[in-house]
Formats: C-alpha cells, sequence, structure tokens
C-alpha cells in the first residue's frame, strides 16, 4: 500500500506544535493487537511528546481515554 501525500491544507509551520499549540496537539504511536483468546482487540498508546505509555484492554478503553484527553485540551487555556 503506497502511503498518501501530506495534506497540502497545512502551513508549513503549522505542523510543529509550539507554545499555546501544545494544549491542542498531542501525538501518539499506536499499537493493535488482537488477543487469541476471544478475538478481544487490546492497544497501547505512546506518547511522542513525553514517552509516557497507555495501556487498553479493549478499544472502548482507548476510546474513553481519547475522548477524556480531546476534552481537557479544550478546557486547557
Amino acid at each position: 500500500m503506497k502511503p498518501e501525500p501530506e495534506s497540502q491544507d497545512l502551513k508549513p509551520d503549522a505542523r510543529q506544535s509550539t507554545g499555546a499549540e501544545h494544549h491542542r496537539h498531542r501525538s501518539y504511536l499506536l499499537r493493535l493487537w488482537c488477543s487469541s483468546a476471544g478475538g478481544v482487540w487490546q492497544a497501547s498508546l505512546q506518547s511522542v511528546q513525553s514517552g509516557e505509555r497507555h495501556a487498553f484492554a479493549d478499544l472502548d478503553s482507548l476510546l474513553a481515554f481519547l475522548v477524556e484527553v480531546v476534552q481537557t485540551a479544550e478546557v486547557d487555556p
């Protein structure tokens, strides 16, 4: 599968997060795998900024975490 080109809508400097933009930008490495027992998908996220890792027993937990991150970012000044 050929990678898609980066969006042309972004200004070159908009790709980097600095200062106040930091609260509205999060980057994660997402890992997904399916456990053989019951076919449950599990996940982990690793923050690109801090290296902090989060583990999730199922996709619902992953989604709940991401919703919380977004809601927290919306409240921050």
